[in-house]
């Protein structure tokens, strides 16, 4: 309903498809495997060896889609962000500071860009 409300709020026709809650765990585990045309897989990540994501733009700046994983408020658990580095995820950082849920995702996508 939420979807629908958006599309009808922002004049769009067509309503995305919204999948199932599911756990960290289990979604990754769904994600494919070594396919030499996949995603490229980024987290933000606020641990300790995370590469500044601007650092990282040429390095993304490939014909192959980008794939980022973003945490909840204060970002993803230790345990969390593990998961994600053993489902290949490299861990990328925006900075010094730690930014809101929703801002950070946004941020990561216009680094990504180029912008």
């Amino acid at each position: 309903s939420v979807a629908i409300a958006a599309c009808e709020q922002c004049g769009g026709n067509r309503v995305p498809l919204v999948h199932p809650v599911q756990d960290l765990a289990a979604w990754l585990k769904r994600l494919p495997v070594g396919d030499d045309t996949a995603a490229i897989r980024c987290v933000l990540s606020l641990a300790d060896g995370a590469v500044d994501l601007q650092a990282k733009s040429a390095w993304i700046a490939t014909a192959r889609p980008v794939l980022f994983l973003s945490g909840p408020e204060g970002g993803l658990s230790p345990a969390e962000d593990t998961q994600a580095r053993a489902a290949g995820f490299a861990p990328v950082s925006l900075g010094p500071r730690v930014l809101r849920a929703e801002t950070a995702a946004l941020a990561a996508l216009v680094v990504a860009l180029g912008g």
